[in-house]
């Protein structure tokens, strides 16, 4: 009977350990970082939507003609990105240098209500972002512009919904996830990188107030 009372408890703490390692933490496009047991900086990114100087999560992938015979105004959609970094242990003695990302990966996801959306080709740029080395307790904060979503991959989503191979939404909007990874170094040459994502929309939008 005792050897029976082992054997079930022996087996409900693997099926506990089973269960637990499937749950919560990063999956893949989560936010978080990692490298920083190499740098000894932990670093967290949040990033926003930006498009003619409005802060927006609305991507307008049709160039509309305006009512004055105007074209809308039309470019790249951007988004600007917001790093804070802290030491791991702001007591050591450790001497933690500067970091330097040197380039960044947008992935789109297409959201659980826009599946039938068309895929957007993932895209990667090189740009050199300095991140000073924070010191004692102390955070670092650095801000800039980047991509989300060019021109390019506009013109493709547009030529897309036109097609007809995709389900049709009103104005051609469907909702994805863009997942950012930030790759680089640190001064000494040990790597890390950082992930964050935001969700956003994009489709036929009017822009022809804007400017």
């Amino acid at each position: 009977m005792k050897r029976n009372y082992i054997l079930l408890f022996a087996g409900y703490c693997l099926l506990l350990v089973i269960i637990t390692s499937g749950c919560g933490g990063g999956g893949p496009g989560s936010p978080g970082s990692s490298g920083s047991e190499n740098t000894g900086i932990k670093v967290d990114a949040s990033v926003e939507g930006l498009y003619l100087n409005d802060i927006t999560y609305s991507v307008d992938a049709f160039q509309a003609i305006c009512e004055d015979g105007s074209d809308e105004l039309f470019t790249d959609h951007q988004a600007t990105v917001t790093f804070t970094a802290r030491l791991i242990n702001p007591g050591s003695t450790f001497q933690a240098g500067k970091l330097y990302i040197e380039k960044y990966t947008v992935e789109f996801r297409r959201s659980s209500d826009s599946i039938g959306a068309p895929p957007i080709e993932s895209d990667t740029r090189f740009k050199t972002i300095e991140i000073p080395a924070p010191i004692g307790a102390g955070e670092v904060i650095v801000e800039t512009d980047i991509l989300l979503v060019d021109i390019i991959r506009k013109a493709q989503y547009s030529e897309d919904m036109l097609s007809g191979r995709y389900s049709p939404m009103p104005y051609y909007i469907n909702n994805y996830t863009a997942i950012f990874t930030f790759k680089g170094q640190n001064e000494f040459g040990e790597s890390f990188k950082v992930k964050t994502q935001m969700d956003f929309q994009i489709g036929n939008f009017n822009h022809c107030q804007a400017g």
